[in-house]
Order: structure tokens, then C-alpha cells, then sequence
């Protein structure tokens, strides 16, 4: 968050529990005051329950990601249902679940008589990616002494609310993206291993096939060796004759301008000069 006007350079708004619901709440709902700067700049009025925006969103809209050590603080008017249940939704299909029992607030001179009640809340939305990445507390003060502070009624429609990011589920989802991340690397290194055995494996096969094959051939501009129907009997005159080779075959083509279809009716004629001169030493050796 920028710095604010009149706030002393380092100042982290951090206020207890007290003041909170002793002074701030105090001062909005029984005083009927509103709160004076810097305070004001670190309150503000957002409707957090029933309200179609995000809890992102509204971290967003409001500096949440300029912060640095500190929470962001709202308040909130209540959505009532009856006396005793709220309407805690919030964006598109989320609520704010209660996850522990609520804790109530003394003041700070030893009065005995709690002034207010504190209830933490949880994002919660099993269709949403910020599932439980949410944390809301919950500030709401009495009115006075109750005869049963068991009784979960509110005594003013409006409460104060601190907003956080929930780092446990934070943390958790770095695990999971670094996790996913490894497990990806570690598929690319297995097929790229793959990969390269399966080149090494079809090299070995073709040079095996080259040394069985004598013929060769241009299909589709790639140059095919073919060792269908070879006699082995005639092996022993190919090995032993310098004649027979496919380099000095195609020596008046370079072989990748070969393996171009434009030039395969060079590479053609200069086979039929090899098979002419092959059959007169053929000849020759009867």
C-alpha cells in the first residue's frame, strides 16, 4: 500500500483485539463518529458478505498486494437472515465458513464483562482455485452486559472484519505447483531419453539394413535403401568390388541436393552408369 498522509514512515497498522471493538467500533456505532485520519485511511466501508466480487477482488481493488506486514481492515454491514443467522456468501458461489468457536473480547481496564465477540471465518468454495486461500476475522460489539454470551444475536447490523491471505494454504499451493512443475521435467527427461534410444535404435537398424541392401531409390524426395529380394550368393563379388558404393553412386550429387525430388532424374542417370559399368566387370569376372 502507499504511504498515506500523516502517517509516520514505518507505521504498520497492527491494532489489538481491544481496540478494534473498544475504540474503533466504539467510536462508529455508539458515538456515532466517524473515524478520523490515519485510521480512516486503513478502515474502509466494504460490503464483504452477499457481495458478487471475489476475495481477490476486492484484495485487489483495495492495495491488498502493495501491502507489506499488514492485513486489510473493513467495514462490513450484515446480511441478516434471522436474529441469529447471516448471510455469509460472497462471489460466485463462496461463503465465509466459521472454523473455530468465537473467542470474547475484555477491555483493557479488568472489566469483567466482555464488550465484544470475535468469530474467525474461511473462504470456502470447492468450485473456485482460492479454496481456503482466505481468512476473515470478524469483529462485532455489545451493546452491554448479556445475560447469556453464549447467545450468537448481534447487537448492530455493522461489524469490523481484518482480511488475509491464509499462508498455510499458500504455502500449500507452491508445494503443488512446484511438485507439478518436477513432475512435468521429469516427463520431458523420460521421453527425451525415449526419444534418443528409439534414434540410436533405428540408426543401428539402418546401417544393418544398409549392409544387407544394395539398391537405392528415390520416393518422395527421401532417399529409401532397399534390400528386398537380394541373392546372397552375390554378396561376396559386392563386398569384394570397389564398384559398389552408394557415395561414388551419387558422387556427381551432393546427397542432401539427392534428396530433393527436383534432382532425382540426375541421380537416376547417374545410377544407369553404375549398372552399365557394374554389368561389363560382371561380364568381365564370367
Amino acid at each position: 500500500m502507499a504511504h498515506h498522509h500523516n502517517v509516520p514512515l514505518g507505521f504498520r497498522f497492527h491494532p489489538t483485539d481491544q481496540e478494534i471493538v473498544g475504540s474503533f467500533l466504539h467510536t462508529l456505532l455508539v458515538q456515532r463518529k466517524p473515524l478520523m485520519p490515519p485510521y480512516s485511511n486503513f478502515i474502509r466501508a466494504c460490503d464483504l458478505f452477499g457481495k458478487k466480487l471475489e476475495p481477490s477482488e476486492i484484495w485487489n481493488k483495495y492495495g491488498g498486494p502493495q501491502l507489506v506486514d499488514q492485513d486489510l481492515y473493513f467495514l462490513s454491514g450484515l446480511k441478516k437472515l434471522t436474529t441469529k443467522r447471516m448471510d455469509r456468501s460472497i462471489g460466485h458461489g463462496g461463503t465465509w465458513s466459521e472454523t473455530e468457536s468465537f473467542k470474547l473480547i475484555k477491555d483493557d481496564n479488568g472489566n469483567s464483562n466482555p464488550i465484544g465477540r470475535k468469530r474467525k471465518f474461511r473462504y470456502e468454495n470447492k468450485g473456485s482455485e482460492e479454496h481456503t486461500w482466505w481468512l476473515l476475522d470478524e469483529y462485532s460489539l455489545f451493546v452491554g452486559p448479556k445475560n447469556d454470551y453464549n447467545d450468537r444475536s448481534y447487537d448492530f447490523d455493522f461489524v469490523i472484519c481484518r482480511m488475509r491471505k491464509n499462508d498455510r494454504a499458500s504455502s500449500k499451493e507452491i508445494n503443488l505447483i512446484r511438485s507439478s512443475r518436477g513432475q512435468v521435467q521429469k516427463k520431458r527427461s523420460t521421453n527425451k531419453k525415449m526419444k534418443k534410444d528409439d534414434q540410436m535404435g533405428s540408426t543401428e537398424e539402418s546401417s544393418s539394413h544398409v549392409q544387407q541392401g544394395y539398391s537405392s531409390s528415390l520416393t518422395g524426395g527421401e532417399l529409401v535403401v532397399s534390400y528386398d529380394n537380394v541373392d546372397p550368393i552375390d554378396l561376396t563379388f559386392f563386398e569384394d568390388n570397389p564398384i559398389f558404393n552408394i557415395e561414388q553412386i551419387l558422387c556427381e550429387t551432393k546427397v542432401e541436393d539427392a534428396c530433393s525430388p527436383s534432382n532425382s532424374e540426375n541421380v537416376d542417370n547417374s545410377y544407369s552408369k553404375w549398372t552399365e559399368s557394374y554389368m561389363e566387370e560382371l561380364m568381365a569376372c564370367i
